[in-house]
């Protein structure tokens, strides 16, 4: 016997007006669920969208003024939700890094770590709700600009081709380039999908580190462990799923050092370093090298170095004969390639001479 399914009815959308706007819109994707017992639907009367242009959120709106803090708080106390300081920050931190609507964002987050609490478990700061202290969040949200370290963004957008960190808050960048930077050697750059796993890893370390900033804040207040102990976890599960996500991207692309497929043995010495650097295009790099072989640290190095192997070996009269003939067939190949490279010097200042001539021909003539 064949059964058949029995197909679900389809539930007819609910529609409610906006009290403020006076339109009738779908409840479901248009209206808050409220904790409020004035609301008999279960949903706050005033629309998403009249909350948002209520809020009127533009690029200069000082998100811990006064005046804005009463209207955001205002709308939770009718909805019954708590404000939560910590909470309000870190949304506040996640509308300027993505865009998404504020209010929206804050009711996703107590929804999501707080959903049982109240207005009556509002936490304002250790502060009355009428007196958040605007400099007090300014000093949390707005920390002062890190200056961009513009060496190492420089020599990512050479390498890239193009900023991969353009969209990531400004406070951000610096941490990102300088961390990225370390990732791009030549296996990286010539693979394009560890390139990108590269910048995703970077990205999610960033993560990670705002992750447990936010830990920290909440458990450095023994006040807030009672009331914010589902926050924490919540925290804590995304923090493992993340390393977890990043680990697991390092080792398939042999980008961690246990994994890594590309190593060479000469890749951490001098030489190999210089060649890295060289591989880079960042010219410092033979700069740094020259001054290094030809410093006296180096050379008093070499002296005691040879003066020990010449102390152990005991040489005859052939051995001095033979070295004596091999140091002339060096000391001879040496001048014939530094006759050559004088000549080719004075070449080249003739030549410049000649540029700086005509230079100061057309210099008169103007």
């Amino acid at each position: 016997m064949i059964t058949v399914a029995k197909q679900k009815p389809k539930t007819e959308k609910v529609y409610k007006e906006c009290l403020k706007c006076k339109l009738s819109k779908e409840i479901k994707s248009n209206f808050y669920v409220s904790n409020s017992e004035n609301h008999d639907d279960g949903r706050y009367p005033v629309c998403k969208t009249c909350i948002r242009k209520n809020l009127n959120i533009t690029k200069e709106t000082e998100f811990f003024s006064a005046e804005f803090l009463d209207v955001f708080q205002n709308t939770l106390l009718e909805m019954n939700r708590p404000f939560i300081y910590t909470l309000y920050v870190s949304s506040v931190e996640e509308h300027q890094r993505v865009g998404k609507e504020l209010f929206g964002l804050y009711i996703k987050n107590v929804v999501f770590n707080l959903k049982t609490l109240t207005w009556k478990d509002s936490e304002f700061n250790d502060t009355s709700k009428s007196e958040v202290l605007k400099n007090d969040a300014v000093e949390i949200v707005e920390p002062e600009i890190i200056q961009v370290d513009n060496k190492n963004k420089d020599d990512v957008i050479r390498m890239l081709g193009y900023d991969p960190f353009e969209f990531e808050v400004k406070e951000d960048r610096p941490h990102l380039y300088n961390k990225l930077v370390d990732f791009l050697d030549e296996s990286t750059l010539e693979d394009g999908f560890k390139l990108q796993a590269v910048i995703e890893i970077v990205k999610g370390f960033n993560q990670i580190d705002k992750i447990n900033n936010a830990i920290t804040n909440i458990t450095s207040d023994p006040a807030k462990l009672s009331t914010n102990a589902g926050g924490i976890k919540s925290l804590i599960d995304s923090k493992k799923n993340i390393l977890a996500s990043l680990l697991k991207l390092a080792e398939d692309n042999g980008i961690s050092v246990k994994h890594n497929n590309q190593k060479s043995k000469g890749a951490g010495t001098l030489s190999g370093i210089i060649k890295t650097l060289n591989e880079k295009g960042i010219e410092d790099g033979e700069v740094n090298l020259f001054d290094i072989e030809t410093a006296k640290g180096m050379k008093q190095v070499a002296d005691i170095s040879n003066q020990s192997i010449m102390a152990q070996l005991q040489f005859d009269e052939n051995d001095y004969t033979s070295m004596i003939m091999e140091q002339r067939d060096i000391i001879q190949e040496l001048d014939s390639k530094v006759m050559k490279l004088e000549e080719e010097n004075r070449l080249i200042k003739k030549e410049l001479m000649k540029y700086k001539g005509l230079g100061g021909d057309m210099h008169e003539q103007t």
